[in-house]
């Protein structure tokens, strides 16, 4: 094995590069709109692959076969949105920017704006389970840069006893003192997300319990192996 080794590491190299070559002479041909459609597929396919190999390895319950398929089909659903709301943007920044004779600077800015709008709103606006996943991830995003720019301008105060950047402080206490509230309500009179609502009952009101459906019962394929995973993580953090 270890002679063959070398060998296989550069035929390995040479089809990578051989890869890399063919890509770049298409995409070189291709109009910006159409190579944000091929970035969009690249990036889906190098998240959500892995992502969906590793869940199906430690979580899932499912046969292969039935991993196989939703993992194919959440990357074609992750790329296919991208892509559409990727080459829209592009297309209508485009738009905007010629009606309005390629404003730059502060313009340009409202040229995305406005793209950004027709995009959210033909894309990403249709409810799916994906699209409200990542709708949700982008408004915690947002709601955090608003926190930031808010104490940077001074409408939220600074304090000596913390970091300049205490607009993070804020935006993380307002939002789990709303989160933890609307949780300890319940979900019939607060229905918060579904997953999130699953990932805190097995944190705060599962492990009030003991046993395995206590702790055992929602981590899937492999929970039994856990606490010696768990373990292990330990003690080689404890060594380093």
């Amino acid at each position: 094995l270890k002679t063959c080794w070398p060998a296989v590491q550069s035929s390995l190299r040479a089809m990578a590069a051989s890869i890399v070559a063919v890509t770049n002479s298409v995409l070189e041909v291709l109009p910006p709109e159409v190579r944000a459609i091929a970035h969009a597929f690249m990036y889906a396919t190098r998240i959500r692959l892995v992502d969906g190999l590793v869940k199906a390895t430690l979580y899932s319950n499912k046969t292969w076969s039935q991993e196989g398929e939703s993992i194919i089909k959440l990357t074609w659903e992750h790329g296919s949105q991208l892509a559409a709301f990727a080459c829209m943007y592009k297309a209508a920044n485009r738009l905007v920017g010629a009606v309005t004779g390629g404003i730059t600077g502060d313009g340009h800015q409202i040229h995305a704006a406005v793209a950004g709008f027709l995009g959210g709103w033909m894309v990403w606006g249709r409810y799916s389970k994906f699209n409200e996943t990542l709708n949700l991830y982008l408004y915690g995003r947002v709601l955090y840069a608003l926190a930031q720019t808010a104490q940077a301008r001074g409408y939220l105060p600074k304090s000596e006893t913390l970091p300049a950047g205490s607009g993070y402080r804020w935006w993380s206490a307002i939002i789990w003192m709303i989160v933890m509230y609307q949780f300890e309500r319940g979900q019939k009179k607060h229905p918060i997300q579904s997953s999130l609502y699953s990932s805190m009952d097995y944190l705060y009101h599962k492990s009030d319990g003991v046993g395995f459906e206590a702790w055992g019962a929602k981590l899937g394929r492999g929970a039994e192996i856990m606490p010696l995973a768990v373990i292990a993580v330990v003690v080689a953090k404890l060594r380093q």
